[in-house]
């Protein structure tokens, strides 16, 4: 792993999905996660490194993405039958998410 960066492990990623989806539709949780993010990560149950970068939340595509295929595109797998396009959102200390829009 390089210097500075921090990669979310399956289960991690599984965690920080249920983050995206509540960032996404709740707002005083996305002000809440702005303003200490590393607290709200230790309260989901992420052991995130002080001194590295919080995880950016990507933005919310168009269209609807459900909580189970989000879960699902942060495990790494896809749902059967669907396509999807993936995307890696990047910061300055790596990769922080990696989503898809399913279709």
């Amino acid at each position: 792993m390089a210097e500075g960066v921090y990669v979310l492990s399956d289960e991690e990623r599984r965690k920080f999905a249920r983050i995206v989806a509540k960032v996404w539709t709740d707002g005083s949780f996305a002000e809440r996660y702005e303003a200490e993010p590393m607290a709200v990560l230790t309260e989901h149950g992420i052991d995130y490194p002080q001194g590295i970068p919080a995880p950016l939340v990507p933005a919310k595509p168009d269209g609807d993405l459900s909580l189970e295929s989000l879960e699902t595109v942060a495990a790494g797998t896809e749902p059967e039958g669907s396509a999807s396009s993936v995307s890696t959102i990047s910061c300055p200390a790596g990769t922080a998410f990696t989503s898809s829009c399913v279709g």
